[in-house]
């Protein structure tokens, strides 16, 4: 009996080690298998996170700009959804710089002796033309790639200039040199063949509507007026071809046109008009306009990639001198209205390809976030 007890007593401790260690391997196993899960988990948001762009991860923009060296003078715009360009004063002359709002780099792409008195930046983001004044009467053009290595450059006698990229063919420009006395003369050029050729244009200010056809308003020289017809021609012929009557101003980019007129029946509006490229309507919206003293004030604007417009509008029809109402950021698609932000001033405005951020100010020296409305300067005042 008592050794038939023992015998169970010894079953029972036996079974209860047992089990304890299968509990204990057990708990340990899960731990680990928790871990590993664990880990595999934060591998994989990472690796998702890699694969996302910084724009659109909720990642703070690394602003204001610590600036290297000189003194701020402007910003030119985006080469891309995250990098601006923007260039200092650095004793007589001006350095170029790309900085990334994101990530905080910033490099410096262009040195030059003289100051610049422009930088445009081309439709894709690839190239970008430095305009620098070593005297009045001289400017050097500069054509660089997004890295900062030469393309091409071109000495020129002139006052000032004015620059067309092509958004069909980047290989090609237009611009026109002006004389003190407002006298012009049109080029183009090729940057393929590094060749420049003078055409004869009638108007100094043209745009590209395909690859090899400009248009323009032929305001003609007899009869001054506030509108006038809109006309196109092809590089390689002179002839015009009447496209619309009574246009005030024009802007073209790829494979979108926009004119702005006045009509008789709606005197204190501004009607906006976009075409297609073959000059067929696509959509039409209407905002109040400022009267000036010749003419009507065109509020600033600017295109995304997907030909959105962005437009600053006055509230009510005035006097520009008299007006007091502020204006309202709006953007435009397919002709409707939504706006942004309100009681803004009427400043330039250069945004993001991708339409999620806008330089603001005469020295696009302030950023917009146009999802949460934020405004906030990109250098230290």
């Amino acid at each position: 009996m008592v050794h038939t007890n023992r015998r169970n007593y010894r079953k029972v401790l036996f079974l209860c080690v047992f089990l304890l260690g299968y509990l204990v391997l057990l708990t340990g196993c899960t731990t680990d298998l928790k871990s590993g899960m664990h880990s595999k988990i934060i591998h994989s948001k990472d690796l998702v996170k890699g694969t996302i762009p910084s724009s659109f991860t909720g990642q703070e923009m690394m602003l204001p700009i610590a600036l290297e060296q000189g003194q701020f003078n402007m910003a030119n715009g985006w080469l891309n959804n995250d990098t601006i360009i923007y260039t200092t004063n650095v004793g007589l002359g001006s350095h170029v710089y790309t900085y990334n709002v994101f990530s905080g780099v910033n490099q410096l792409i262009y040195e030059s002796e003289s100051p610049v008195a422009s930088v445009i930046i081309s439709p894709s983001g690839n190239r970008i033309l430095i305009h620098t004044v070593p005297t009045t009467y001289e400017g050097v053009i500069t054509i660089i790639d997004a890295k900062g290595k030469e393309i091409m450059s071109e000495r020129m006698e002139a006052f000032d200039f004015v620059f067309e990229w092509n958004p069909y063919d980047e290989n090609i420009l237009l611009f026109s040199l002006f004389t003190e006395s407002w006298d012009y003369s049109t080029y183009h050029l090729n940057l393929e063949e590094k060749k420049l050729t003078p055409i004869h244009l009638k108007e100094p200010f043209a745009h590209w509507v395909s690859k090899d056809e400009l248009a323009y308003l032929d305001w003609g020289k007899e009869q001054p007026s506030l509108l006038a017809p809109l006309v196109k021609r092809s590089l390689s012929s002179e002839d015009e071809k009447l496209v619309l009557d009574e246009v005030f101003y024009m802007k073209s980019i790829e494979n979108l046109i926009m004119t702005i007129t006045v009509t008789s029946d709606k005197i204190n509006e501004s009607v906006y008009t976009f075409l297609s490229n073959d000059f067929k309507e696509l959509s039409t919206f209407s905002i109040p306009h400022l009267t000036r003293f010749s003419d009507w004030l065109i509020p600033y604007f600017d295109f995304d990639e997907k030909n959105r417009l962005y437009t600053f509008a006055p509230l009510y029809h005035s006097d520009v001198d008299t007006y007091a109402g502020g204006f309202q950021l709006l953007s435009i698609e397919s002709g409707e209205k939504t706006v942004i932000l309100e009681d803004l001033d009427n400043e330039p405005l250069s945004c993001s390809p991708n339409g999620t951020h806008c330089l603001y100010g005469f020295y696009l020296e302030k950023l917009i976030h146009l999802d949460t409305k934020e405004i906030m300067p990109i250098v230290k005042e």
